[in-house]
């Protein structure tokens, strides 16, 4: 995928889930991703979305109602896929003009899907734990694998600097695409606290950073 990163962790039959559904624009790139898999989208037993911005959640209806897979997010951010809450507007505090310009395409395409399974934070789901991250959205999630000692962060740690994504680097949640900075950060550093073990970085954009990626981030966020 071209603009969000889409993960497929495959445990075998009745055990598949996509990490995110990537922009409706890029659904052609997800199909043939799928097939390359050898996969079919009716055998996935599910999607897990990161959080509810449409580069991330934006083929997750098309997935549900041609194929019928079901859809898990947080609370917080199935209130707002389902239409039941407003998503806050994106505002650009940097003066970015790209920014500026993915910020206003975010709020005139909000993403609607019925989501089957709403998760709190604290469970586990498909071998990975959940943990809730609020501030990028308010129901942003960390999957953490333990099997591979992986985290899969969505937007709330990226490989890649926002807002065109082209150098390759961990960085922090960016400032324009965040509800609230301060408690994106304040989430990162209440999950590096709790001092669980992962080596591998698989963001939302960005290449898969492979060693070390829980030190980098601590360092960044001591950064900040």
């Amino acid at each position: 995928m071209r603009v969000s990163n889409v993960f497929l962790l495959d445990g075998g039959p009745g055990d598949r889930f996509l990490i995110d559904t990537g922009h409706v624009l890029e659904r052609p790139l997800l199909l043939a991703g799928l097939r390359a898999s050898g996969l079919s989208p009716r055998e996935l037993t599910g999607v897990l979305l990161t959080h509810c911005h449409s580069d991330h959640a934006g083929n997750a209806a098309y997935l549900r109602r041609t194929f019928g897979v079901p859809i898990i997010a947080h609370r917080r951010d199935a209130a707002i896929l389902e239409g039941f809450e407003a998503a806050p507007s994106l505002v650009s505090r940097t003066g970015d003009p790209f920014a500026r310009l993915f910020c206003a395409i975010e709020n005139r395409t909000r993403t609607r899907v019925v989501v089957d399974r709403a998760l709190e934070g604290g469970e586990s789901i498909a071998g990975l734990e959940v943990h809730h991250v609020p501030g990028h959205t308010r129901g942003s999630i960390l999957f953490r694998h333990v099997a591979t000692a992986s985290l899969l962060s969505g937007d709330a740690l990226l490989a890649a600097v926002p807002p065109l994504t082209i150098v390759q680097r961990m960085c922090l949640p960016h400032p324009d695409y965040a509800i609230s900075l301060d408690d994106a950060l304040a989430s990162l550093r209440a999950f590096l606290a709790k001092d669980l073990p992962f080596e591998n970085l698989l963001a939302g954009h960005g290449r898969p950073i492979l060693g070390g990626a829980r030190a980098r981030a601590s360092e960044l966020l001591c950064a900040a």
